[in-house]
């Protein structure tokens, strides 16, 4: 397992996909792979920053990588206000866009490229567990 500490913030995003693209040795050539993972970085550490993170100078977002059993294992942590990002219901995606409301897309679309993805709040932090096949 290897693990990072970032600030909690929208710039981290492209070191936290490159870290977690390393840490797992996924391959620049596997695009289908390399489109998930920075798609749920960005979904994910987006509403930490934007929803959750308050304090830049004491908070963090970890991230934690491992594969196991051929399935990749991204555990991000940070210790911002309860959030679980996976409690909102799923948009109707077939409902027309005047009749929307906003937010929900992209937590929806990660779901749909993830293996299993569970939210737990524990020790005053926020994990969300991801496994892609």
């Amino acid at each position: 397992m290897e693990t990072k500490t970032f600030k909690p913030e929208i710039e981290s995003v492209c070191r936290i996909q490159e870290f977690v693209k390393s840490a797992l040795s996924v391959e620049a050539a596997n695009k289908t792979k390399c489109f998930a993972i920075d798609l749920i970085i960005e979904e994910l550490i987006i509403n930490i920053a934007t929803y959750s993170i308050k304090n830049l100078t004491a908070d963090f977002i970890a991230v934690c990588t491992d594969i196991e059993d051929e399935t990749l294992f991204i555990e991000i942590t940070d210790n911002g206000p309860a959030f679980n990002p996976l409690e909102k219901s799923d948009p109707d995606i077939f409902m027309p866009l005047e009749d929307r409301q906003p937010g929900g897309l992209g937590i929806y679309l990660v779901k749909k490229f993830v293996k299993d993805i569970q939210y737990e709040r524990k020790d005053h932090k926020n994990l969300i567990r991801i496994w892609l096949p």
